[in-house]
């Protein structure tokens, strides 16, 4: 997991067009941050990378020993990194692959070396069942739709569809890759509805930070292959997966990138979908 920051100073990203699966966390001041997770390719350069958060070790937990990429956390949330399951790959520990991109401002261009940190990295587990199912068969029985909203205080997540995969954009801008310009497309979006508490962590101005819970169950929107399907979601204990369920049947994603919007559950009329 690698944390991205996601607002304007920071964007475009560089590597996120690799990655296998993209939370979209709330953060303090209504604004949002990636947790970006990599496996099936590690890009050369990823980032900016930014600050972790205390729900990225809910999320975490599903994980075997996982590496967790940041930049700064509160003394509190240092501590409960460290008895976590997850493998700390912060500056603190893998300096020397962390650099500055001179084009941007800091503390918006903290850029990680990601494929040659990971060769060297320790300790990190192998990649595991987390619930999740994918098939690239095109399924039926969903309302057809053209494009999603998802919107916070601070910030906005939407997407159109594009034959391919949901074009995504980020507080009304198209996303694309900062070097090779490629577009940022997710084969399947999941609007994941989970229960969302003030935590006693915060930012120095005063900030609270949410703390949104992944594990228990809820409902959620399932957008692929230009439909939607309304579906709930199931993870009973931390250190286990979550299932999507249409109906009663296990649901399966595209093959390909996927984005998690995690999203209050007691304010369903940010999103929007038509």
């Amino acid at each position: 997991m690698v944390k991205l920051d996601n607002t304007a100073l920071a964007r475009p990203h560089t590597g996120l067009v690799d990655a296998d699966l993209v939370y979209v966390e709330e953060v303090e001041w209504g604004l949002t941050r990636l947790a970006a997770i990599f496996s099936s390719k590690l890009p050369k350069v990823v980032g900016p990378v930014r600050s972790g958060r205390v729900s990225d070790l809910e999320i975490l937990k599903q994980f075997a020993a996982p590496g967790f990429v940041f930049s700064g956390a509160n003394n509190v949330l240092l501590k409960q990194i460290a008895a976590s399951n997850a493998i700390s790959l912060s500056p603190n520990e893998m300096g020397n692959y962390f650099y500055r991109n001179s084009k941007k401002e800091v503390p918006y261009n903290q850029m990680l070396k990601l494929a040659e940190m990971v060769g060297k990295a320790k300790k990190l587990g192998a990649v595991g069942d987390i619930g999740l199912r994918f098939d690239s068969a095109v399924p039926t029985g969903g309302a057809l739709v053209k494009s999603f909203n998802v919107v916070w205080p601070s910030a906005k997540v939407s997407g159109a569809w594009a034959k391919k995969g949901w074009a995504i954009s980020v507080d009304g801008y198209v996303q694309k890759d900062y070097v090779t310009k490629q577009p940022v497309i997710a084969k399947t979006v999941v609007i994941q509805f989970v229960e969302a508490t003030v935590s006693k962590q915060g930012d120095r101005f005063g900030g609270k930070t949410p703390l949104l819970r992944t594990v228990g169950v809820g409902s959620a929107i399932i957008l692929r292959n230009g439909q939607r399907f309304d579906a709930s979601w199931s993870r009973p204990i931390p250190t286990g997966g979550t299932t999507f369920l249409v109906g009663t049947e296990p649901f399966s994603l595209d093959v390909g990138q996927v984005w998690i919007i995690l999203v209050s559950n007691k304010k369903n009329s940010s999103v929007t979908v038509k």
